[in-house]
């Protein structure tokens, strides 16, 4: 991929997300939403219309409770302490990985184990807090745009 601004970044990601929300993942709105803010960019019209569908819903007596139409924060059986550590280790973990990547080092078990060891949790750990499946797409349009923007100021 190569982005020239802010613009194409969160038109690629949006795309994402809504291919999520139409596959069922409700929270991908909110997503949406919290990337259109945080860039300071209006709401793509699928993203307003399904917004108003959901509070509309509330405000009609159609739903109990906001998870109905958002999903729930957490998958149930969620451990919020386990994974506020992982969310803690994960830009640790990724920026090594990256360090080890630009070094020329192969991406193994053995590199994990060290960086496990270094952060205070098994090599495993470390490697599938890498390897999140949710977050890989969003990652490398994050990592793709770094780049390119890095490149650009040489």
């Amino acid at each position: 991929m190569n982005y020239l601004n802010d613009d194409e970044y969160l038109a690629e990601t949006l795309k994402i997300l809504k291919q999520k929300f139409d596959g069922g993942h409700k929270a991908a709105l909110l997503m949406a939403i919290r990337y259109c803010c945080w860039m300071r960019r209006p709401l793509p019209e699928w993203a307003r219309l399904a917004f108003l569908q959901a509070y509309d819903s509330a405000t009609g007596f159609d739903i109990k409770s906001w998870d109905e139409v958002f999903g729930r924060p957490h998958p149930k059986g969620t451990h919020l302490t386990k994974e506020k550590k992982y969310l803690a280790l994960r830009s640790s973990i990724r920026e090594r990985v990256r360090a080890s990547k630009a070094m020329g080092k192969s991406i193994n078990k053995e590199l994990f184990e060290g960086i496990g060891k270094d952060l205070g949790v098994a090599g495993s750990v470390a490697s599938e807090i890498y390897y999140d499946k949710d977050n890989q797409k969003i990652y490398k349009l994050m990592d793709d745009f770094v780049a390119q923007a890095r490149s650009q100021r040489k």
